[in-house]
């Protein structure tokens, strides 16, 4: 069985903002992987095709694709036309800052497309619209946050309604689903805001009125991996963030991510990140040194 690459970090993920857009080029194969963050791309060039979730879509010029966290995908540019995409990076907080939660009010995935075409005068101003954020993003101006954050939400709204006119149009979404609200993104939410606490699949069921075997299956049907695991790979990305941006000692970061236990720690550290979490942090510190000098 192929097991997808677990991409758990992205530039400036660790920042106040959590943000990141550029401009990227696939030339060939970007392999099947999944990360926990929020991704949305859109084709400005070439041709190829994008596997989510085991479904494949075409790509072209102006194919704009929004990921949800730990969805699988791949993408595949065609021989002789690469492709060119500005891609963005981003954390679910984003979606509710914004007032974009919307985005997750869908029972079932798989009467939404990810993806939609966007031509003509759509296109064009979508571009703008992320040229103009990759251009605040690179800068030191005043406020560029916020106006990035006002960018992004006319780009994710403009996305929202192309995407709605065409299941309108193909009858996609069933009328009984169409305003139905998923529990498992409020979940998802509450856990990356009280990761270091005791978040058990038992007080969470609690907390959301949810049987446990219930809210197992949402995991693994919507998320694609296991609750203890999603707790897990959660509580290490944090800890990864306070290896690289602090001089906290690793056994009060063990404590403050959520672990009793160091040695769990350690260990569940090792498994996912295939080192231990001193090693993280000097190849962090010997990577940063090479690049200043």
């Amino acid at each position: 069985m192929h097991v997808p690459i677990n991409i758990s970090e992205y530039p400036n993920m660790n920042a106040r903002f959590p943000f990141h857009i550029s401009v990227n080029t696939i030339n060939k194969h970007f392999p099947t992987h999944r990360h926990p963050h929020l991704e949305l791309s859109l084709v400005i060039e070439g041709s190829g095709y994008e596997v989510i979730n085991g479904k494949s879509h075409m790509m072209k010029p102006g194919t704009f694709t929004f990921i949800l966290p730990y969805q699988t995908h791949a993408i595949s540019a065609d021989k002789d036309n690469p492709l060119r995409l500005i891609n963005c990076n981003f954390e679910l907080e984003l979606l509710y800052e914004t007032g974009l939660h919307g985005f997750l009010e869908i029972e079932e995935p798989s009467h939404t497309e990810p993806f939609t075409n966007m031509r003509g005068s759509q296109l064009d101003h979508c571009c703008t619209l992320l040229m103009s954020m990759i251009e605040e993003y690179k800068s030191d101006r005043p406020y560029k946050n916020a106006l990035i954050k006002s960018r992004f939400t006319e780009v994710m709204v403009k996305f929202e309604r192309i995407r709605r006119a065409e299941e309108v149009d193909r009858s996609v979404i069933p009328e009984d689903l169409s305003f139905k609200k998923s529990i498992i993104w409020d979940i998802v939410k509450y856990a990356h805001q009280h990761y270091n606490e005791d978040i058990s699949l038992t007080k969470l069921s609690k907390k959301f009125h949810v049987s446990t075997s219930h809210l197992s299956e949402l995991f693994k049907n919507q998320l694609g991996l296991n609750y203890l695991h999603f707790v897990q790979e959660l509580r290490i990305r944090h800890a990864c963030s306070l290896l690289s941006s602090t001089d906290m000692p690793v056994t009060d970061i063990s404590l403050e991510v959520g672990y009793k236990s160091f040695q769990t720690f350690s260990r569940v550290f090792r498994e996912i990140k295939q080192n231990t979490p001193t090693g993280y942090r000097k190849n962090l510190q010997t990577a940063e040194h090479s690049r200043l000098n």
